[in-house]
């Protein structure tokens, strides 16, 4: 007899003992190896119903009775279905998400890209094109276009004689802290962003005229915070003063460590946007940090901005997911040692010259450049 043969098939008994086509059983298309959904005895094809028999050729497709008599396989193949539903959506979501995200980005960099000419002429007329072209920009792209163009555009002018105004330096492209931040205000106001998120602060800073042996006696600086998505941000374009995108260290950076170098005047606590803010005593005796230091997640064990003894030892940690290097630039008749610990650095230094001395802390970065981190001045003597 011809198993194979079409007038025979239907007559084979596979329950057979030596049966030897009952390999041709079929099993569940997608769980084969946990259960049969086929049992084609006799060629009887009633629970082949949703997959077919090899050997009878069953395509009927019933849901019902594939469910009532092979429960487990069934609900593994829901389950399978449903899973891979989820999968898709969120991958659309995502995709959906991400090309908004490029097309935001789009449109900011193509608008800070066409300027051309029209930052050629006065503010008011600069601030009716952004109206016009940046309106329709989300708040962390309109605050990226005004940012970048002020520091790319507006220059720190040295001898500190210059115009505070926007509309009387606009032209000349120089002014100093007041004016960077005065100018940041306005053109976001000039997109249509919400003034009451946006704030100039007014306090003390750690920059050029600093001196860590003498608590400031008055305020010095401007900077700005701005509420992005329901989240306050902290902004000094001064210090940013020539950066590219990518080298931005005050752009939005942690709180805790803007704070290390800017604090707002007293009574201003809410602007440091801390749990705890600090006052002016303990801000002056913080060792003084860069934006670098904000970068690597760093922290100075026994953080103090002067060391008075001719010999001692701190500790530099950070958190990076690469490896780094701590490189210290001393001043000479000071002798700088420094042993690798977990996650960090301890230095010890030695001098037996009376004198101050400043140890400037840098850390090899990812891209192989060096970032300034903190200033250490051991007073010896």
């Amino acid at each position: 007899m011809n198993f194979f043969d079409n007038n025979n098939k239907n007559n084979y008994n596979f329950n057979q003992t030596n049966n030897p086509k009952k390999r041709y059983i079929s099993t569940c298309p997608i769980f084969t190896s946990m259960c049969s959904c086929c049992s084609c005895d006799n060629c009887n094809c009633n629970l082949c119903k949703i997959c077919s028999c090899s050997s009878c050729s069953c395509n009927t497709i019933n849901i019902g009775e594939f469910k009532k008599n092979r429960p487990f396989c069934f609900w593994s193949i829901i389950a399978g279905i449903v899973l891979f539903i989820i999968i898709l959506i969120i991958i659309i979501a995502v995709s959906v998400k991400k090309k908004k995200a490029n097309e935001d980005s789009k449109d900011y960099i193509k608008i800070l890209n066409n300027i051309g000419n029209n930052d050629k002429g006065s503010l008011n007329d600069f601030c009716n094109y952004l109206s016009n072209k940046a309106s329709d920009l989300s708040e962390e792209q309109k605050v990226k276009l005004a940012y970048r163009w002020i520091v790319e555009n507006i220059i720190y002018d040295k001898d500190n004689d210059v115009e505070r105004d926007p509309d009387e330096f606009f032209k000349s492209r120089t002014t100093v802290c007041s004016g960077f931040a005065r100018l940041f205000r306005r053109l976001l106001e000039a997109m249509n962003y919400n003034k009451d998120n946006i704030k100039n602060i007014y306090g003390y800073s750690k920059g050029a005229g600093y001196s860590v042996f003498t608590k400031p006696a008055q305020i010095d600086h401007e900077w700005n915070a701005v509420k992005i998505n329901g989240k306050w941000c902290l902004f000094d374009a001064t210090w940013d003063e020539g950066a590219k995108d990518e080298e931005y260290q005050y752009f939005c950076p942690k709180p805790e460590c803007f704070v290390r170098s800017h604090l707002p005047q007293e009574g201003k606590e809410d602007e440091q946007f801390l749990s705890k803010p600090i006052d002016l005593d303990t801000w002056h005796k913080l060792a003084f940090t860069t934006g670098g230091f904000c970068e690597f997640n760093a922290q100075i064990i026994a953080d103090q901005s002067i060391y008075n003894s001719c010999q001692g030892t701190f500790t530099v940690k950070y958190n990076v997911d690469f490896d780094t290097k701590l490189h210290i630039n001393p001043e000479k008749n000071i002798e700088v040692t420094q042993s690798t610990i977990n996650n960090g650095f301890e230095v010890s230094y030695k001098t037996s010259v009376h004198g101050q001395y400043e140890l400037n802390l840098f850390l090899l970065n990812e891209n192989v450049n060096y970032t300034s981190i903190a200033n250490i001045v051991v007073k010896c003597g």
